[in-house]
């Protein structure tokens, strides 16, 4: 993504869930929770952007992300909505089985973060995201009724910089409490060193610490995105310098953990996320194919 520029794809997911939230059939999926700040966020993204009557704005926005839906990867926001779900459920679960600090890397304009710092305040919970997306959502944030004192911002380029020393410039981030990292939609687009990195920063927490995050399949060797693409998904990503370029095929998966010392404790491929968190009229409902959940931990 351009350096000065919030991202592309942060939006892209925020009008997704949002659309499913609107949609009659699909809207039963989306949480309330989800549903009504995802909506506030929406409510305020169109009213400070756009020039047009919100009512009008509103439904050229779910008029637009419906084609753009369409036209690159079709299934795509539902399943959003699906992985969403599982990790809001593995980060409640983790909280109740005594996690006291989260860190969330790359949220772009999801709310996960900030429902997790009101429901749970004495949880730590920071945000760790590219500057030009972060300063986009802390504005949109500024003209909602939405709380968001209790979550931490830390602006960085995990590209370029090292999520140590992001984390030990915070005073509020401690080293001692046991962390869960939640990294949702963003390791497709680091590079296997950063990754790496990562891990290593994990392994550096207390104990009972672990990374919760998506990433995408290598279905054949150089090749990892949605499987039911279509090519426009490609250029639109390229435009907006935002290509994916790291997965792995879930078999390869645990041989990478072991290789910095982790193992895998859970994993969800979407094809299970249908059968176990779709309400059965949705049951045969459209999902993007190749993204995949994993809950891991340093090796004790």
């Amino acid at each position: 993504m351009k350096h000065d520029q919030a991202s592309s794809t942060a939006r892209f997911v925020s009008n997704g869930i949002y659309w499913v939230s609107q949609h009659p059939r699909l809207s039963v999926e989306v949480p309330d929770p989800l549903a009504r700040w995802t909506g506030e966020l929406t409510r305020c993204l169109l009213e400070t952007g756009s020039l047009r009557p919100p009512g009008l704005a509103r439904r050229l926005l779910l008029l637009k992300a419906g084609l753009m839906q369409a036209c690159a990867i079709p299934g795509i926001y539902l399943h959003q909505v699906l992985r969403k779900r599982l990790i809001e459920s593995l980060a409640e679960q983790a909280i109740e089985n005594g996690t006291r600090q989260v860190v969330v890397l790359g949220a772009g304009f999801d709310t996960l973060g900030l429902r997790l710092a009101e429901r749970h305040p004495d949880c730590r919970v920071l945000e760790v995201d590219h500057p030009a997306t972060q300063r986009a959502k802390r504005s949109i944030l500024e003209h909602t009724t939405l709380p968001s004192e209790g979550c931490r911002f830390l602006p960085a380029d995990l590209g370029r910089e090292g999520l140590q020393s992001v984390l030990e410039s915070c005073p509020d981030h401690d080293p001692d409490r046991p962390t869960l990292f939640i990294i949702e939609g963003v390791t497709m687009y680091l590079e296997e060193p950063a990754i790496r990195r990562i891990l290593a920063e994990v392994a550096r927490h207390s104990g009972g610490s672990a990374l919760l995050f998506t990433y995408m399949e290598e279905y054949k060797p150089g090749c990892f995105g949605f499987q039911n693409a279509r090519r426009v998904a490609s250029w639109w990503l390229a435009l907006r310098h935002e290509r994916f370029t790291w997965g792995i095929h879930p078999d390869r998966l645990p041989g990478f953990l072991s290789e910095s010392s982790f193992e895998l404790r859970y994993h969800r491929t979407v094809e299970q996320l249908r059968d176990e968190l779709l309400t059965p009229p949705n049951r045969n409902a459209r999902l993007a194919i190749g993204e995949h959940t994993a809950l891991v931990s340093p090796v004790q």
